[in-house]
């Protein structure tokens, strides 16, 4: 009898124990992600992996398969998912018409309830390069502007002095250029640095802003004369080889390791480098020396003119299974990101965030970058338009730089592509 009621309880308390794991178990969920962060040790890729795996804590059957490419390749891999209706559930992306805008005018991308994100801390205008046909399609990231990275031993080194004006910028090349070193270095092979570099010598040639944005919206043509002191501008730094002689050759991951190692003296990029203060997989002596300047002045532009836009964005595929959990993935993703990318140096967020008197220098040099702009001028020509146009001036930059294209063809098959890429909209 007390072997019957022995075998009578363990037959109960097994039942209760799969009744409880049938009821409790959830059904296993794999969120496709993607990025254009393939470095998941450092920096960018790495403070995503941290938050993809707390979120993936919170989420016990939920796994997160990520694809990470640099941005060129990212943005190719897109295309062909979204070619194919196979964008991943959450994905980051740019905040351009002619991409986080081509997709939603696709229908491929799901609309953002802007109210569950309201409390964000978004920085003034973040939100708005995000909107296309009245609705919020992506979630900003950072605040983004073009900066000189410098060593600042190399600095000392050769007795040279931050420039403060496009003259005296030439003249520091020169200095570098009489001791084998490269003056700076940045991404030509894909260009749009270069875009960002010209747009920036217009406005320190003609003191204006706004006069992009409005040539663009077709009120001006960039066969003005006032363009022209800009791109002659352009083409002197290049005829007084500020760059390195493979400039059209190197890309971002090229440009970037040759200042890293110190073979250059000076790095034109983004405000999202400071990554640059803590990457170890550079030397702590260049860690300890990398310093940030404002692109010099003009004739008439002042230093203090500033070319900020929002950058990169996440987005929400239109045909995800997991709506409702893309959502809260961003919601995790967004509490967490500001804090952790400010502590590891690794951008500008385009949330506010709490600086400490501990943020290392190149933090507290950029932030004062920006805190210091007296004028802002917003996105680079090449983004405010077409995928076509994006591609015509990224050519048309190069050929400028190449000696293919004078000045005053630039500019005039320029204005042509803008005109063209107008009535195509």
């Amino acid at each position: 009898m007390k072997r019957v009621l022995v075998f009578f309880c363990v037959g109960v308390l097994l039942c209760a124990v799969l009744l409880a794991s049938a009821f409790s178990a959830e059904p296993k969920i794999t969120l496709r992600m993607g990025d254009p962060h393939p470095d998941r040790q450092h920096t960018w890729g790495a403070v995503i992996e941290q938050i993809n795996t707390a979120f993936e804590k919170a989420h016990p059957n939920v796994k997160i398969v990520s694809e990470s490419y640099q941005d060129q390749a990212w943005q190719q891999k897109v295309k062909i998912y979204a070619a194919s209706n196979q964008l991943p559930d959450v994905f980051k992306y740019w905040s351009f018409a002619q991409y986080t805008g081509a997709l939603a005018n696709a229908g491929l991308l799901l609309p953002i309830p802007e109210k569950q994100f309201a409390g964000m801390g978004w920085l003034p205008g973040t939100l708005d390069p995000n909107r296309f046909n009245g609705k919020l399609y992506g979630l900003p990231i950072s605040v983004d502007f073009l900066v000189i990275y410098y060593n600042k031993a190399l600095f000392d080194k050769y007795g040279v002095k931050v420039p403060a004006t496009i003259d005296q910028l030439i003249a520091t090349a020169k200095v570098f250029r009489d001791n084998n070193v490269i003056p700076m270095v940045t991404d030509g092979k894909d260009a749009w640095p270069l875009n960002l570099l010209w747009d920036n010598l217009v406005i320190r040639t003609t003191g204006n802003p706004t006069l992009i944005p409005k040539t663009m919206a077709r009120k001006f043509k960039f066969t003005n004369p006032l363009f022209m002191a800009g791109t002659k501008m352009y083409k002197q730094l290049i005829d007084n080889k500020l760059f390195a002689d493979d400039l059209l050759t190197s890309d971002y991951g090229a440009s970037r390791n040759l200042f890293g190692q110190e073979k250059a003296a000076m790095y034109l990029m983004g405000s999202w480098e400071q990554g640059l203060s803590t990457d170890t997989s550079f030397s702590e002596p260049f860690r300890n020396n990398v310093g940030v300047m404002k692109i010099p002045a003009g004739p008439k532009g002042t230093i203090d003119d500033l070319q900020a836009w929002g950058g990169g964005n996440y987005v929400i595929s239109a045909h995800t299974k997991y709506k409702s959990l893309c959502l809260d993935y961003l919601k995790m993703y967004y509490t967490m990101f500001p804090k952790l990318v400010w502590e590891n140096k690794v951008c500008i967020p385009a949330q506010k965030i709490m600086t400490s008197s501990s943020d290392n220098q190149l933090s507290k040099e950029l932030m004062s970058i920006l805190s210091s702009a007296k004028t802002t001028s917003g996105t680079v020509h090449i983004d405010l338009s077409t995928a076509d146009f994006n591609t015509t001036g990224n050519k048309l930059i190069q050929e400028l730089t190449a000696g293919i294209k004078t000045p005053e063809q630039f500019l005039s098959e320029l204005d042509a592509a803008a005109e063209t890429a107008s009535k195509s909209k």
